[in-house]
């Protein structure tokens, strides 16, 4: 895969995210829960998610570590490992954050959520600087 085609498919990714994103707002709008369409949107949203970690980690950061300098070397791993924190907290949020609890309270639910937004958003921001930079032609 070309750094062309890379740039184009994890922007893709992050399209993806971002719909996934939006389509939470949307459900987290309202006073209370519609717990299937809320799942189905969270479990489409946690798949997007996890295809572009996998994305990065095997294809976009193997490719730009084959021509890195040390500093390029040093930069993606801080880069993956900031990335592995932040999907740490998102699966502790996904885990904890079940139908019954969510249920239980949804205020708690979305305040919860908008920060996990706010970390992806941020992500998203990171890869295109860090990593999108790198692709450019």
């Amino acid at each position: 895969m070309s750094e062309d085609e890379m740039l184009h498919t994890l922007e893709e990714h992050h399209r993806t995210i971002r719909a996934g994103l939006d389509e939470i707002r949307f459900q987290c709008a309202v006073p209370y829960p519609n717990s299937v369409e809320l799942d189905a949107a969270r479990s489409r949203l946690s798949s997007a998610s996890l295809a572009r970690s996998k994305f990065v980690s095997e294809t976009v950061v193997p490719r730009l570590l084959a021509d890195a300098d040390a500093d390029l070397r040093d930069k993606l791993s801080k880069l993956l490992s900031v990335f592995q924190a932040k999907r740490q907290i998102s699966c502790t949020h996904v885990t904890t954050w079940t139908r019954v609890a969510i249920d239980a309270d949804w205020d708690g639910y979305r305040t919860a959520a908008a920060l996990i937004w706010t970390i992806m958003e941020c992500q998203i921001d990171l890869e295109r600087r860090d990593l999108g930079d790198r692709l450019t032609p």
